[in-house]
């Protein structure tokens, strides 16, 4: 079972929250601008669904997740929680749709092969499900549909009758009259008719009665009016998009969560950074020499790993040759010049698919080293093991490069390498410009998922720090007896942290851009022109980069962060047997209670037999004897959920319910870890009982058939009861004689953390003291009507108005790597974290006027008290508000 990373729970959560919410709302627009100004910090307009053949009220919403991602493990998630969520289903139909038959293919196959992790999510999400294609799914039989989740795959093209599978899609089949039994008498005119006028048998009507979930996979390749007009066929419950890059113009997607290459890095999902090495088109042998030589020094480092961790892996270089006709005398080459067997190298071009042939390309059984292409490698092939991209041509087209960048960015196993060699991807281009190939690179990045303000500045962890996508620090290596010791002492010093010089080693690293007399004096630090030279070569590459991928290349201080100090944040602890574990909600729930023992009544409000109003029908006999449908009661558009809950009600039944059945329904669908199951149960016991009373019911399936919006109601109920215990203890820890304490033992140091913003400060303000450099972490400028934020303000005033601050850094809500305080409910992330000169902590929470009486906000002051209080005087806690910073000065100063 693949465990899922951060980030990726991070999306679920948003996907869950934003089904629950719209679920309970029965509108999609609240639920949206909720959860994306959790993730945003600002909400985002819902756009309604604008396309024939779709309810404008359906659910609709795009999760962008960037190449190498885990699109396809996040989308298993997708079903069982849509199904959950928002159908409020035991059961449903799900329709998974790829853009491609290759793709199809293997979807399919892995979604259905019972030892993939794929497979392991979407029964994990869903529980016992039949996988069929859309040709397999022609054949299904109602006995499938109703005993268990299906999902079915297909292409988007499946689905229009110009395509010969679409035409047997919509045509009549005999397998789906038993389907349409029995059919409920509102459902009749939501199907389409046969000649004869009656609902005709056939899959798309089959799809149209169960309202499939609608799962698009490279959502991009079916943004297209007529592509979505299709799925309106259907009648989608919803439809839930994953792709990299998705329409933002002609056809703008509801970008729920956004993934960003910061939270991919510290995922270990993605090589970055990606090492960039050019050469002249004059000396094309000598890239080509060079790359083969990196594919084999990466090899012996992955051997020798190997022999420590057990994993096996296979650096694989992808070739991009000139021309089709120049891919067989490149293979003659490698095997000629090099000594490389000819079945290590296999060529994908066009017809010549020799990697077709290939059945697992990451056995050890497997030869296969390089690669050799043209234009792109064959759609779907995917292999975490290509690290190297060689590309021969001088000139190349967008979509090539695009595609092949994309197949060197997935790290094996997901899992950091011990070598950081291995972590990182490597590309080798012929050119006479690297600023070019920098550029081109960060469009291929674009392409691949990643923002423009990432492929320009993305801060990803390597051994020397967080540094900017191919803005690392470089290195000249010379011997040691050419450095003057004494001169690199007086130089290093006066470029304040630019440069560092390790005179033992004969190494000279420059880390940001130097200007013409900075370069001299690091120059001066050497003893013959072929060190000062090479000095003068690294400098020059270090301004180059910066350039393309920065815009600047101008000189500039480098961050505290790539000067490796120390930004060392002690945790809010408890200490117990002499030991200091941190202060989280686990010692609230420690607390003693019994759930059994609370009240059991629901809020007044709900009501178990009166249930959301959709769309009523008649069944009736005509005067010819005709069966006659009709709709009693037709609702307005902002009904689609109501109505969609009514017709899987409807078709799901109500079955034989027990008031045991039902107890072990609901226990088994709420979350109550810290609650042992028979004090769950107990209370579940009084909650049911206590409505049959209420409401004299009689025959408990009744209330079965409201058990989904029966068990938000008793899930919110005993959040409620364990809200008040946890704010009980929470109280108790807040006194003076608490276990709570503040040491040195229990630290977070920022210099060895992942900082891994959703998005970045994209303002004209350069920040001086921020830690990671002059782009915070999800600070926005401005809100939506231009005013300029108060946040904003206060990140201005510790910058800048406050001397005795040394740095500071954006402290990002919601990240593992964050500091973080327990509140009584949640944990609390302030929103800036400084370093003073005195080397005390500053931790810094803004609040607005409207929110800084809240009682969250009242915890978070309690508990930043607390944290200051028990640090001995080395940590100060303030909550600002109102855009007056004086509280801040003053708690520095006094």
């Amino acid at each position: 079972m693949i465990a899922l990373k951060d980030y990726q729970e991070r999306v679920r959560d948003s996907l869950r929250d934003f089904f629950r919410q719209t679920a309970r709302d029965q509108d999609p627009a609240p639920a949206f601008r909720e959860v994306t100004r959790r993730t945003f910090g600002a909400s985002m307009p819902y756009l309604p669904v604008a396309v024939a053949g779709l309810e404008r009220q359906m659910p609709y919403v795009c999760l962008r997740v960037p190449t190498g991602g885990g699109k396809t493990l996040l989308a298993c998630y997708a079903v069982g929680l849509a199904m959950r969520e928002l159908m409020r289903a035991d059961r449903a139909v799900a329709l998974w749709l790829v853009p491609s038959n290759t793709i199809l293919d293997q979807t399919a196959a892995a979604l259905r092969d019972p030892r993939h992790p794929y497979r392991r999510a979407l029964e994990l999400a869903c529980g016992a499900v039949e996988v069929v294609t859309i040709e397999e799914a022609l054949r299904l039989s109602r006995g499938t549909v109703e005993g268990q989740k299906v999902v079915i795959v297909a292409t988007i093209q499946s689905f229009r009758v110009e395509d010969t599978t679409g035409r047997k899609v919509y045509e009549r089949n005999s397998a789906f009259a038993e389907h349409l039994l029995n059919v409920p008498a509102d459902r009749a005119a939501h199907l389409l008719p046969g000649p004869d006028g009656k609902p005709m048998p056939s899959l798309v009507n089959m799809l149209r009665l169960r309202r499939p979930i609608v799962i698009v996979d490279e959502a991009h390749n079916a943004r297209t009016d007529l592509s979505f007009a299709t799925l309106g066929s259907v009648l989608p419950s919803c439809i839930v998009e994953f792709t990299a890059t998705p329409d933002r113009t002609k056809n703008p997607s509801n970008i729920l969560h956004h993934v960003s290459a910061m939270e991919l890095k510290a995922g270990n999902m993605v090589k970055l950074p990606l090492r960039v090495i050019t050469r002249h088109p004059s000396q094309r042998d000598q890239l080509l020499a060079e790359a083969v030589t990196l594919r084999a020094d990466l090899e012996k480092l992955a051997v020798a790993e190997g022999q420590k961790t057990g994993e096996y892996l296979r650096p694989i270089l992808l070739l991009q040759a000139e021309r089709v006709d120049a891919c067989e005398p490149l293979r003659n080459r490698l095997t000629s010049d090099f000594g490389v067997a000819k079945d290590d190298v296999k060529i994908s071009v066009g017809r010549l698919d020799e990697l077709k042939d290939v059945k697992d390309i990451a056995s050890q059984k497997c030869p296969v080293r390089f690669i050799i292409t043209v234009e792109k490698l064959r759609e779907g092939w995917d292999c975490p093991f290509a690290y190297v991209l060689c590309s021969l041509k001088e000139t190349r087209s967008a979509t090539a490069i695009e595609q092949i960048v994309g197949r060197i960015l997935r790290l094996p196993r997901a899992e950091v390498k011990q070598h950081p060699d291995l972590n990182c991807a490597y590309a080798f281009s012929v050119s006479d410009s690297i600023t070019e190939v920098l550029a081109e690179l960060r469009e291929a990045l674009e392409s691949n998922g990643f923002t423009a303000a990432e492929a320009d500045r993305i801060i990803i962890p390597v051994v020397q720090g967080v540094m900017p996508l191919g803005v690392q620090p470089k290195t000249a290596q010379v011997a040691p007896t050419e450095i003057d010791a004494a001169v690199a002492r007086v130089q290093v010093a006066a470029l304040t942290g630019k440069a560092r010089i390790d005179a033992a080693k004969g190494e000279i690293t420059v880390y940001v851009p130097l200007d013409e007399e900075e370069t001299e004096k690091l120059a001066g630090c050497v003893k013959t022109p072929e060190a000062k030279a090479k000095v003068r070569q690294v400098v020059a590459l270090v301004r180059e980069v910066e350039m393309a991928y920065l815009g600047g290349g101008k000189t500039r201080l480098p961050s505290p962060y790539e000067q490796h100090l120390d930004f060392i944040v002690p945790l809010l602890c408890v200490r117990e047997n002499g030991m200091l574990f941190e202060f989280e909600s686990t010692f609230l729930l420690e607390h003693p209670w019994k759930l059994s023992a609370k009240d059991a009544s629901l809020s007044p409000d709900y009501h178990p037999l009166v249930r959301p109003v959709g769309k009523a029908g008649l069944v009736d006999v005509g005067g010819k004897g005709e069966v006659q449908t009709s709709v009693l009661q037709a609702t307005s558009e902002t009904d689609f959920v109501a109505t969609l809950h009514q017709q899987v009600l409807a078709l799901g039944g109500s079955g034989d319910w027990s008031l045991e059945s039902l107890v072990g329904w609901l226990d088994r669908r709420i979350n109550h870890q810290d609650i042992p199951a028979g004090e769950s149960a107990e209370f579940l016991r009084k909650v049911v009982r206590g409505l049959m009373a209420k409401f004299g019911i009689t025959d408990v399936s009744a209330l079965a058939l409201d058990r989904f919006r029966l068990r938000d109601e008793v899930e919110e109920h005993i959040q409620k009861h364990r809200d008040s215990e946890r704010k009980t203890a929470f109280q108790a820890f807040l006194l003076p004689d608490s276990a709570l304490a503040v040491g040195n033992e229990r630290t977070i140091n920022f210099k060895a953390m992942s900082y891994e913003p959703s998005w970045l400060y994209e303002g004209g303000f350069q920040f001086k003291k921020h830690y990671f450099g002059t782009k915070p972490g999800e600070m926005r400028e401005s809100t939506p009507g231009g005013e300029i934020t108060e946040e904003f303000k206060c990140a201005q005033f510790l910058d800048g108005e406050l001397s005795e601050v040394k740095f500071w850094v954006r402290n990002l809500a919601r990240k593992a790597t964050s500091f973080r305080l327990q509140t009584s409910k949640d944990w609390f992330y302030p929103d800036f974290l400084c370093q003073l000169a005195d080397e005390r902590m500053l931790a810094v929470e803004y609040k607005g006027k409207h929110l800084y009486d809240a009682t969250d906000s009242e915890e978070k002051r309690a508990v930043g008290a607390v944290w200051a209080s028990r640090s001995g005087g080395t940590c100060l806690f303030v909550m600002p508000t109102e855009g007056d910073f004086s509280s801040i000065a003053k708690i520095v100063k006094g």
